[in-house]
């Protein structure tokens, strides 16, 4: 894994938290939302292109099921 420095300087009564761990964990929470909204619009552009369907989900589904 390659890695990167970042410095901060914070006051002497903050030095008590583990910074790099409370910062690695909030960057990589970042990281997947911005993936999951990334995703979503992508799901959003594709689905744009295909109509909605008349009937309602769930009587698609049983007939599908019933079909088995």
């Amino acid at each position: 894994m390659r890695t990167a420095t970042l410095s901060i300087r914070i006051r002497k009564e903050l030095k008590e938290i583990n910074w790099r761990k409370e910062i690695e964990e909030f960057i990589e929470r970042r990281i997947k939302e911005v993936e999951l909204m990334r995703t979503l619009r992508a799901m959003d552009e594709a689905l744009k292109g295909i109509p909605e369907s008349s009937e309602p989900a769930w009587k698609a589904i049983r007939e599908s099921k019933e079909r088995r």
